[in-house]
């Protein structure tokens, strides 16, 4: 008995820890997933001002990016229904 007391302490401990390293992640992702939406959805536009006097490679790099960036998202959308189900 005495054993899981110390068991379940320690927990509590172990999560006092944690918790600001995941908060500071959380942050980070969040701060990440509205400013790569922000990017995809200016890209999407197709701006003529974000796209003249570009090179076809430059067009092509800027394609590979937001493609990219769309599979991130994707990929973030994965990880959150992993962590909340």
């Amino acid at each position: 008995m005495l054993k899981a007391q110390k068991d379940a302490h320690f927990s509590d401990e172990l999560a006092e820890i944690e918790s600001p390293e995941i908060r500071e992640f959380e942050e980070l992702i969040n701060n990440w997933e509205a400013s790569t939406k922000k990017v995809v959805n200016e890209l999407s536009k197709r701006k003529e001002n974000l796209l003249k006097d570009k090179s076809p490679n430059s067009l092509i790099a800027l394609g590979a990016m937001e493609v990219h960036l769309n599979m991130a998202l994707q990929a973030l959308n994965a990880f959150n229904k992993g962590v909340d189900g």
